[in-house]
């Protein structure tokens, strides 16, 4: 006998066109646009699925699907599984939706062929909700510790968590657990952050194989008021993830994690010795970056094009997943992902890119030595040092044209084209040169390497710390007074932080500032050539605005004083945009 699905949605042409599809396909199809019809059919009809939206007209689909499930318990009948279809990306509406315990979740517009597989799967497969307590498949590490009245201390077992309900969980462990008694669980819930400490026993068990130990099944003896929160947002996060993502994502992991037991192992054989980590890395590195980019590349066909409440969701279980292995353990990573400073692209992280991209390898393991060298060699990591090397180039062409050159350097960072310039003896001609940051680290810095060269090779400096930020520039007229009549004004690593609005003003009250056949250059990363992005923003949580060369025109549309305004490509592989405007 043919399936029957309740499609509720208050458009027609969306009850038209889904319901002939799922006709076309062999189900037998209701459609109703409004909620108070919805309940009626339930009444007097029996259906294998319900397709709801969420949001209509009157009641809601929200509203609707609780009505109908409360009906549904009054009556002793059996719970029908809902679909959820919406054009909204609402995360309360989402958390609704939970609550109402949804099986599936689908963004409008959606591929057809995709909206059938969805239902083939929720109707062929044991409706999660036949739980007291629904479940959501997750990868969370965990340490178990066993309550023994007789000892004083107990030892503390390595788990994972595989999936997780308010009632209780499931998880894998190499060591038998005991079936009576209390066991103190910690399950780290996202990398880094404070472990989330649940009591429970043991309500089943079964053995996987020599590898893997043994499954069981958790009930938790009692929860904390102040967890019941937590756990719902874990479930609320895991629980509509794209399968093909957490499959790549299982993949990836599996990859990574035997590369480092290989990696580590070898440390082990030659005693951690540097030289033969070095031409282990030489020998073998083309080939795990050339893998690890074509796993990142797979992961971000999939949630580039996501909504933003959906692609967090993904991003936390990504983080958890690789975290421990990508982020917590590698240094410059782990950088990224904290962001002291606020913002992921530091003085700091500059000089990680700058220092360890070539033949020069940070950390102790092998295995910490070849993802920080991954890390420095993304193309946006490229791009950052030939991005480097063109400032440089312009620095000597400015200083070329006037008899004493007048530059600025906003959010100066480390200012590491100045610093190579000065140490390789370039700066031959007299350069009045001023530094603005908003961290004073990094101006702290600057200066502390400033004073290391020869005052031979830094006579013709004088050079000025300015410790503010950013929008100070436009608002204080006595700092744009003192920047006045500068050849050569440039900034890197800002604009890609600044949305249009204040990227526009930023940009006018430089342009005023230059001197005569001045030049301003304004740097931002490029929306059309960015790439590894699963790699630095999804994994590692390095945010950038990208921008296209016509939204930076946008910015000077209404300058008219400049006779060139002109893009410059440093590089066929470079991933910014290098906007040019001379005066």
């Amino acid at each position: 006998m043919p399936q029957s699905i309740l499609v509720i949605d208050d458009e027609e042409m969306i009850l038209k066109s889904v319901g002939r599809y799922l006709r076309r396909n062999g189900y037998n199809v209701e459609a109703v646009n409004n909620g108070s019809a919805a309940i009626e059919k339930i009444k007097h009809y029996k259906y294998d699925l319900i397709i709801s939206d969420i949001r209509m007209p009157g009641m809601s689909g929200i509203e609707t699907l609780k009505k109908i499930r409360n009906y549904l318990d009054e009556k002793r009948r059996k719970k029908i599984p809902v679909v959820i279809i919406t054009g909204y990306s609402d995360e309360e509406a989402n958390r609704q939706a939970a609550e109402i315990s949804a099986v599936d979740y689908l963004y409008k517009p959606f591929e057809l062929d995709e909206f059938i597989k969805l239902i083939r799967k929720n109707l062929e497969a044991t409706p999660i909700y036949k739980r007291v307590h629904q479940r959501v498949n997750v990868d969370f590490p965990a340490r178990i510790k066993q309550e023994c009245p007789s000892s004083i201390s107990s030892k503390r077992i390595p788990a994972k968590i595989l999936n997780i309900s308010e009632g209780g969980l499931a998880l894998n462990s190499k060591e038998k657990l005991p079936k009576n008694g209390v066991l103190n669980i910690a399950v780290g819930a996202a990398p880094f952050s404070r472990s989330l400490s649940l009591c429970g026993k043991v309500a089943w068990a079964e053995a996987v194989d020599k590898s893997n130990g043994f499954r069981y099944g958790i009930c938790f003896e009692e929860l904390k008021e102040s967890f019941v929160p937590i756990l719902r947002d874990i479930l609320f996060k895991y629980r509509f993830l794209d399968e093909r993502f957490i499959s790549l994502s299982k993949n990836l992991e599996i990859f990574v994690r035997n590369l480092k037991n290989e990696l580590d192992g070898f440390d082990l054989s030659n005693n951690f010795d540097v030289s033969k980590q070095t031409q282990y890395i030489e020998n073998h590195k083309k080939a795990i970056h050339d893998e690890l980019d074509y796993k990142f590349k797979q992961v971000w066909d999939i949630v580039k094009d996501f909504p933003q409440d959906k692609y967090l969701s993904h991003q936390n279980y990504y983080q958890t997943v690789l975290g421990p292995l990508l982020l917590k353990p590698i240094e410059i990573n782990r950088r990224v992902y904290e962001k002291p400073f606020g913002y992921s692209g530091d003085y700091v992280m500059m000089n990680y890119i700058f220092d360890y991209h070539k033949d020069n390898y940070l950390g102790k393991s092998l295995f910490q030595k070849i993802v920080n060298n991954y890390t420095c060699n993304i193309p946006i990591s490229r791009s950052n040092i030939e991005r480097k090397n063109y400032l440089k180039e312009k620095i000597l062409e400015t200083l070329q044209k006037n008899d004493v050159t007048k530059i600025v350097s906003l959010g100066s960072g480390s200012a590491r084209e100045l610093i190579e310039l000065l140490k390789e003896g370039k700066v031959n001609k007299p350069l009045m040169f001023k530094c603005l940051d908003l961290e004073k680290q990094a101006l702290d810095f600057v200066k502390t390497e400033v004073d290391k060269i020869s005052l031979d090779k830094k006579r013709f400096l004088s050079i000025e710390y300015i410790y503010k930020d950013i929008i100070s520039i436009i608002r204080d007229k006595k700092l744009q007074v003192e920047f006045k009549g500068h050849h050569l004004i440039y900034v890197s690593g800002v604009y890609d932080y600044l949305k249009d609005k204040m990227a526009s003003a930023l940009t006018k009250v430089l342009s005023n500032l230059l001197a005569k056949d001045g030049e301003l250059i304004i740097i931002n990363a490029s929306s059309e050539k960015n790439t590894h992005r699963a790699y630095y923003e999804l994994l590692g949580g390095w945010d950038l605005i990208y921008k296209t060369k016509e939204d930076m025109l946008k910015w000077v549309q209404d300058i008219q004083e400049f006779t060139n305004i002109t893009f410059e490509d440093p590089s066929f592989n470079n991933k910014y945009l290098f906007l040019n405007i001379e005066k």
